[in-house]
Order: C-alpha cells, then sequence, then structure tokens
C-alpha cells in the first residue's frame, strides 16, 4: 500500500485543534544533506523517513526549538472523493515547542542539526 499523499502538522500546546500545512521538499539519496539544513533561524526543518518496510515512519527535529512528539495516522476528510485518486489516509506529525528553560535541559541530550542530517546521510547510504 502506498503511504499517506497528504501531511499535516499540529503543535502543541495549541489553543485549538488546528492543523498546519509543512512547505513539503523531497530529498533523494544523491542530495546534498547541506539542503535539509534550516535557511534561517526561525525556520524548523522536520526530517520524515519512509521506509517502505517499516509500517511508521520516523519524523527528526533539526531545530533546538521544536521537537517532534509522535507521528499518527488519520482518514483524509474530502480526500476518498478527489478527482485524482491517492491514498485517502494522511500522516499528522505531532511537534511542540521547547522553552527557554527546557533547552539548557536538552542541551546535552538532543543532537545538533548537523548531527542529525549526518545520522540521515548515513541510513540513506545504508538503503541505496
Amino acid at each position: 500500500m502506498d503511504p499517506p499523499y497528504y501531511i499535516l502538522f499540529s503543535t502543541q500546546p495549541a489553543n485549538s485543534s488546528s492543523l498546519g500545512h509543512p512547505t513539503i521538499q523531497y530529498h533523494y539519496a544523491d542530495d546534498s544533506p547541506l539542503a535539509l539544513l534550516p535557511q534561517h533561524t526561525d525556520e524548523h526543518v522536520l526530517l520524515l523517513e519512509y521506509d517502505q518496510t517499516s509500517p511508521m515512519p520516523t519524523v527528526t527535529s533539526t531545530s533546538r526549538t521544536l521537537a517532534v512528539t509522535g507521528i499518527k495516522v488519520e482518514e483524509a476528510p474530502g480526500a476518498a472523493v478527489a478527482e485524482d485518486r491517492h491514498n485517502d489516509r494522511m500522516y499528522i506529525i505531532e511537534a511542540t515547542t521547547v522553552l527557554a528553560e527546557d533547552k539548557t535541559q536538552l542541551s546535552g541530550e538532543r543532537p545538533s542539526a548537523h548531527a542529525v542530517i549526518a545520522q540521515f546521510k548515513q541510513r540513506k547510504v545504508i538503503l541505496v
């Protein structure tokens, strides 16, 4: 079965149940991993790694101010009646903002953006 066609995200704590639409950039094995680095300080980069042999993809944040808390698959309302037939389910990436006081606690535990991208690149080499 194909993976869900739609990807949305939610951030917690949220005052409502609204979902956001991320900007999606596909990255392939022969692409430079430097393209995955944030272009400015307020940009958050999330890496969603889809593996056909795994029931769920993995999601990692390269940002020190946004942490991924989970990913789930749900029905995409209205997708089944769309003109172009796609998998009518969607990924919802759940994330939370890391507060300034939490950053000091996480500083030794969370890898840097460069380390996350290096790990991502290494996994791609293994899969190819």
